[in-house]
């Protein structure tokens, strides 16, 4: 995870989506309306410098890259990375093992 703390002020993270996870999540979106209002309540914990035990976040070492996932309910989770300093990449959305 990148450093928090930067000369003494909390940095602030945003989230980018690659085009493969904004087309996933539109398809999942369409068959279930109310799961964007929980994906983005997820990633909006996701923004928070302490992250809540909810989001059952952790690393995941993928051929040497560092990738971490989020669950947003029992079946779906979201796997992302640490693009830049101060930004979230959302790679993949998608049941346990689609993501994994």
């Amino acid at each position: 995870m990148p450093e928090k703390l930067n000369r003494g002020y909390l940095e602030i993270m945003r989230i980018e989506k690659t085009d493969e996870f904004e087309k996933k999540l539109r398809k999942l979106v369409r068959r279930n309306r109310k799961l964007k209002l929980l994906v983005d309540r997820k990633l909006g914990l996701l923004l928070m410098p302490e992250k809540p035990a909810g989001l059952r976040l952790h690393k995941i070492e993928s051929a040497g890259i560092d990738l971490w996932s989020i669950s947003i309910n029992m079946n779906l989770r979201i796997m992302f990375t640490y693009a830049k300093e101060s930004v979230i990449l959302l790679i993949e959305i998608g049941s346990h093992d689609e993501v994994y």
